[in-house]
């Protein structure tokens, strides 16, 4: 085992009882039935919290039998029941909106774990809601297999693709940072911003707070139409922590998103989004407020109905078409869009998601059963991007 790996705790019958990291701090703590069922299981969160799994306590899903997710002791939601000493699936969930930031990526996780400890090469997901979301998420413990798969994110919308388990090690260091890392550091949470790689097994993952190198450091920076930003977090190539730098301030100065902006914006979320979500997507987002502002040390911020975006991304648009021709500021202003979009998207998704959720279930059923992605409207997408491109230039 690397000297920097995460440790696993055993019980005196020789079953996993919990991990922690090369510091010592615990990260999961699993407790075991005499029968050898797992009867809770509970994994630390980048806030310092914790969420737990109680098997079979949860209320019946459309799959049958649950595992309740709980923080604090109170109910989040629930998955599908799972027989943890051997895992053979990855559990559909039931709102996954409703878990703290960070809870499915360490749930899945301990599942990986789990499955590579008891020798499990491949599980599948055969569930609703294929999203880009949850393939993002099981990048980080997993490896889709085929690992040839010319569009995996296709495949794995169509039920194609296996995941073999591959476990990450965490680190917390100084001051609470969250080092995530495998061959390299992949992910990094720092005063509640996630960082991460742009690439993931061959996927190229639109991260604008992004994990780079620079020459023998490793930087959690912020990243936008390919310019770095600033830097917010410096480590060691090893994941050790050398420096966190204090983000400079955004101007205060608060104003709407064009009306064109917005309508392009939600185009393209509900063109790169599932087939269920589309018709949801496009009616949450009329309730939704999208605006220009103040946001700390990031790019977007969403508080309920309420989407606001940096003046940083207004300010590295306006650097990257200064003095451009019209179509090489057309294509900036169409790259920026698909940047904010995939900044607005889980925000529109999730609660696009629970709107569907809400409905009677042959609604949901009619919903599910959409096949082929949405079309995607090139006319309001064009036109939004020729005001991005137009408002930018003027400064």
């Amino acid at each position: 085992m690397a000297a920097d790996a995460t440790r696993m705790r055993r019980d005196a019958a020789g079953r996993p009882a919990g991990e922690q990291d090369r510091h010592g701090s615990a990260l999961s703590a699993l407790e075991w039935s005499p029968d050898g069922r797992l009867s809770r299981a509970s994994v630390r969160l980048p806030d310092g919290g914790w969420v737990s799994i109680e098997p079979g306590a949860g209320a019946a899903g459309p799959w049958g039998a649950s595992d309740l997710v709980t923080r604090d002791g109170r109910p989040l939601t629930r998955l599908a029941a799972l027989d943890w000493a051997r895992v053979d699936r990855i559990p559909p969930l039931a709102e996954p909106a409703r878990l703290p930031a960070g809870a499915g990526t360490a749930i899945f996780n301990l599942l990986a774990r789990l499955a590579a400890e008891q020798g499990v090469a491949v599980l599948r997901y055969d569930a609703p809601y294929p999203t880009e979301a949850l393939f993002l998420a099981l990048l980080e413990s997993f490896r889709y297999v085929p690992e040839e798969a010319p569009n995996p994110m296709d495949a794995f919308a169509r039920g194609e693709l296996g995941w073999a388990p591959a476990p990450h090690d965490v680190a917390i260091e100084a001051g609470g940072v969250w080092v995530q890392r495998r061959e390299r550091v992949e992910k990094v949470v720092g005063a509640g911003r996630v960082y991460y790689r742009p690439d993931w097994q061959g996927v190229r993952r639109v991260a604008p707070r992004a994990v780079r190198d620079a020459g023998d450091t490793v930087r959690a920076s912020l990243v936008a139409l390919g310019r770095v930003l600033e830097d917010h977090v410096v480590l060691r190539s090893d994941g050790g922590l050398l420096e966190v730098r204090t983000p400079p301030s955004d101007p205060p100065q608060i104003a709407p998103v064009a009306p064109e902006v917005v309508a392009g914006l939600v185009a393209t979320v509900v063109a790169t989004s599932a087939p269920a979500l589309a018709p949801w997507i496009a009616g949450v987002a009329r309730d939704v407020e999208f605006q220009w502002g103040p946001v700390h040390a990031d790019l977007v911020e969403v508080r309920d109905a309420r989407v606001r975006l940096s003046h940083r991304l207004r300010r590295a648009l306006g650097d990257a078409v200064r003095g451009r021709s019209r179509a090489d500021a057309l294509a900036t202003g169409l790259a920026a869009l698909r940047e904010a979009a995939d900044l607005v998207a889980d925000g529109l998704r999730a609660r696009a998601q629970g709107a569907l959720a809400a409905e009677p279930a042959d609604v949901q059923v009619a919903a599910l059963e959409r096949a082929g992605p949405p079309a995607a409207d090139a006319r309001a997408i064009a036109a939004a991007a020729e005001a991005l491109a137009r408002e930018a230039a003027r400064g």
